[in-house]
């Protein structure tokens, strides 16, 4: 009898023995006779894979494993019955295996899963198929089913061509299990049009919902549509949520499943990073750097923002990522100063990116890096501005947390912007709160007092006059009054001269002077008489070398230049600075003692001309 005959004797049955019965008789086999134990284990075989009974099941797989005769004569009876009944095997093979996973028996189960599967793609109904190909994908690893899964996978290809449900079977099983036929599919067109609903327009036409295919068909094809969107640059397929789903599986930094590197979230991070701009609309790409900060991966941020057209689209919106990825305000400065550095973003841009985030912080103390910063930038950068409240904000800061940088620079430019201020009474009253801002500090405030005197010196004199009367009783501007005065006197001493023109008219105002003290003043050697007869005589004598007019105005002069001095005279200095004329001449000569009058200016004006005065460095050219 040929061992195909045999397999049919055994599958017959001769005993009449109930299972019940058999499954007593075979506790203990040992004891029986060779022949009915061979007998009693195909009965029990047959019961197993006709009503798949776990007891009956369980003892038959352990009768083979424990005798070689019964193991090969039930092995002809499995290798029969396989042909008509394929599942049936392939349970009770697979039952088995659960308790002990041999070679042997993962043979026995590979070929119950091939003939299943021929069975299944050759005569029966798609959804038969579909469901041999998931359970067999499903089963662990040890059980060395990836052939017969990917043999398979070929097999039914052409018939998922009709079969909408059979392909989304095959293309899930590839991308979790076969990643070897994955490309395969996708570059088969009648395959991927054959493809059902959200699925096929996630993978075929790229306008479909990943994150549902993500929670229905699993990690594996997610990854598989977006890596193929992201190389076609298809931006519809990454919302801020596909996006931000991408971004945690690379943070992990794990891979997916077995899929190829091209797949992986590294790749299309990648992708991203070369031409994401091209490839992702303005909410992502705030979504992927607002991930990227809070990560901390500073330096794939800067590559984003280098990209063509990367700092336009992404910098308007820097001052909300940063607060979004919750980075600090040193943080942020470093950021943006490597942005800059980089050449992705003008120094310009840089200080208004910091007035944004100094508006969004509303100016606190905590702010101070942030106005530092804005300080350097504004000092390195004079072609760089911002709005004029700024530099009053920035001004209130420095002097209030005794910041002297931020108070100069912020001193620096509200006084270049006053020099253009046309409306005098806002000018002052702009002094005025400068003054007031920069008393803490000595040297800020020596500062704007040079500012001031140079202003002033360029101001016609009848803008002198309306700032002098504005200035009038404001206590506070006391010494910038007094350099707006100073500007006037001196003016008006010169009167409009050249210096060596005065010079020649202080000489000759000496000299009639003095010919008018020698000829005229009283001292202890000689006493002075005059005698109107002789003097009238004597200057008779050339009065025709002057017309009538000329007569009159030498008659003028001498009466007012009499009263001037007679003036200089009562008023030559504060009565609370009368003291020893000695000692005041040597401070007037000296400048240590500030002049009160014509004759203190006088003396003062001449130690300054014969150098006894030192230089204290505050003259202005």
């Amino acid at each position: 009898m040929t061992d195909h005959e045999n397999a049919e004797a055994l599958t017959a049955g001769n005993s009449d023995l109930t299972i019940e019965q058999v499954l007593t008789a075979l506790q203990n086999s040992a004891a029986l006779p060779v022949e009915q134990r061979l007998q009693y284990a195909q009965q029990l075989l047959t019961h197993a894979l006709k009503t798949r009974d776990p007891a009956a099941s369980a003892l038959a797989a352990n009768l083979m494993d424990e005798d070689p005769a019964v193991d090969a004569h039930l092995e002809a009876l499995l290798n029969h019955a396989i042909e008509d009944q394929p599942d049936a095997v392939y349970a009770f093979v697979r039952t088995h295996l659960v308790e002990k996973c041999d070679e042997c028996w993962v043979g026995r189960l590979q070929t119950a899963a091939t003939v299943a599967l021929q069975v299944a793609i050759s005569d029966a109904d798609t959804e038969t198929t579909a469901n041999w190909l998931t359970l067999i994908g499903r089963e662990p690893a040890n059980y060395e089913l990836g052939e017969v899964l990917h043999n398979g996978i070929l097999a039914a290809r052409e018939r998922a061509h009709e079969s909408p449900e059979l392909a989304r079977v095959l293309i899930v099983l590839a991308a979790r299990r076969d990643t070897a036929i994955l490309d395969m599919l996708l570059e088969d067109e009648l395959f991927l049009n054959a493809l059902p609903d959200n699925m096929g327009r996630v993978l075929r036409t790229y306008d479909g919902d990943p994150l549902v295919l993500l929670q229905n068909r699993g990690v594996e094809l997610f990854m598989v549509g977006m890596a193929r969107a992201a190389r076609d640059c298809a931006s519809t397929m990454f919302s801020p949520a596909a996006v931000a789903s991408i971004w945690e599986l690379f943070a992990t930094g794990k891979p997916v499943g077995t899929l190829p590197p091209r797949y992986q979230a590294e790749a299309i991070v990648h992708t991203w990073l070369e031409r994401g701009i091209k490839c992702l609309s303005a909410d992502a790409l705030e979504t992927l750097s607002i991930l990227i900060l809070t990560s901390r991966r500073d330096e794939l941020f800067l590559q984003l923002v280098h990209q063509e057209n990367g700092a336009k689209i992404i910098l308007p919106r820097l001052i909300y990522i940063l607060e979004r990825s919750h980075r600090t305000i040193n943080d942020a400065l470093n950021l943006i100063g490597r942005i800059v550095t980089a050449g992705d973003m003008t120094s310009q841009e840089a200080a208004d990116t910091y007035v944004l985030m100094l508006d969004g912080l509303e100016w606190q103390k905590e702010s101070l890096p942030l106005v530092q910063q804005l300080a350097r930038t504004l000092q390195k950068q004079v072609d760089v501005t911002v709005r004029q409240d700024i530099f009053w904000r920035m001004l209130d800061m420095g002097s209030e947390l005794k910041d002297e940088l931020v108070t100069k620079i912020a001193r620096k430019r509200l006084t270049e912007s006053l020099q253009q201020q046309e409306d005098d009474a806002e000018l002052v009253e702009d002094l005025r709160r400068l003054v007031v801002d920069l008393e803490w500090s000595e040297a800020a405030r020596a500062d704007l007092t040079e500012w001031w005197r140079a202003f002033v010196r360029q101001l016609p004199a009848s803008r002198l006059g309306r700032l002098d009367k504005l200035l009038e009783g404001k206590r506070v501007l006391e010494e910038e009054r007094s350099a707006l005065q100073t500007v006037g006197a001196v003016r008006r001493m010169m009167g409009g001269r050249a210096i060596s023109e005065f010079a020649e008219a202080v000489d000759a105002a000496y000299s009639v002077l003095g010919a008018l003290s020698e000829a005229f003043e009283a001292n202890s050697k000689r006493a002075t008489n005059f005698d109107p007869q002789i003097a009238r005589a004597e200057l008779n004598a050339q009065a025709n070398l002057l017309s009538p007019q000329e007569r009159q105005v030498l008659a003028n002069n001498l009466r007012e230049l009499a009263q001037i001095i007679a003036t200089m005279g009562d008023n030559r200095t504060r009565a609370n600075l009368m003291r020893r004329g000695e000692e005041l001449d040597r401070e007037l000569m000296k400048g240590e003692e500030l002049p009160h009058s014509a004759v203190d200016a006088m003396k003062w004006l001449a130690g300054y001309w014969g150098g006894t005065q030192a230089d204290d460095g505050a003259e202005q050219s």
